[in-house]
């Protein structure tokens, strides 16, 4: 019994240094000046959308760059929901360092497709239902076009994208996503001569489902160029036309 308290009033005493020590080693000095910045971006899709020039130019045109100010006299806080404004920026996180430095980690947003739409707007669909400018940015992601409204587009498309980019197979078996005046859904496969209509983005999955069991029991046998389209629109069902 002895022991047991003991081991709970070392372990207590440990807990209250380590918190004693996180909030006075990470307290600016009163005066001190930030005598720099370290950036990292955790850009784990690779996505090249954002990086250090990027997130410095970005604080010194909205009068938020933090080096030579008082460390006292910057608003953390503040700065992460300007970084935040970014929109190519999902999370920023900024704290100060032993060295007198402000610390910034940036989480880049994450783009699924590429829509080039029918009124010649050019921007992704993030990962969050979201929009994001193309701007000089070029990724290779599934494009999307013909009818769709930006204002509509991340909430209507980006469960489907979701879908499709944690697929290893459509994801890099479909190059196209044309969505026609009545908002019908058809797909365009890589290295096919055939056209797999969607209809509309109510269950992508199921109907997915549904094209790869075709492919592994139909088109394998009978051939990739024997049919023009691949209708998955009806439930349970594979309506395929031929040439």
């Amino acid at each position: 019994m002895y022991k047991t308290l003991l081991k709970i009033f070392i372990l207590l005493g440990v807990a209250a240094y380590l918190i004693f020590a996180l909030v006075t080693f990470n307290r600016p000095v009163e005066g001190q000046d930030c005598v720099g910045l370290d950036i990292v971006i955790d850009d784990n899709y690779g996505t090249g959308f954002i990086g250090e020039n990027e997130v410095r130019e970005w604080l010194v045109s909205h009068a938020k760059f933090p080096e030579g100010e008082k460390l006292t006299d910057i608003d953390l806080a503040e700065m992460e929901q300007v970084l935040e404004k970014n929109p190519y920026i999902d999370h920023a996180l900024c704290y100060t360092t032993a060295e007198d430095k402000v610390a910034i980690r940036v989480t880049p947003r994450i783009p699924l497709l590429h829509v080039i739409n029918q009124k010649g707007e050019d921007f992704y669909i993030d990962n969050q239902g979201g929009t994001m400018p193309r701007g000089h940015h070029t990724i290779d992601l599934i494009v999307v076009t013909g009818n769709v409204p930006r204002s509509t587009a991340g909430a209507l498309y980006s469960p489907m994208a979701r879908i499709i980019s944690n697929d290893s197979l459509w994801s890099s078996q479909i190059q196209e996503i044309h969505v026609d005046a009545d908002g019908e859904i058809s797909l365009t496969p890589k290295g096919a001569n055939h056209i797999v209509i969607l209809g509309d983005t109510s269950n992508v999955a199921d109907k997915l489902s549904r094209l790869a069991v075709f492919y592994d029991e139909g088109l394998s046998k009978a051939g990739w160029n024997i049919y023009k389209t691949i209708s998955l629109k009806y439930d349970n069902q594979v309506i395929a036309t031929k040439r």
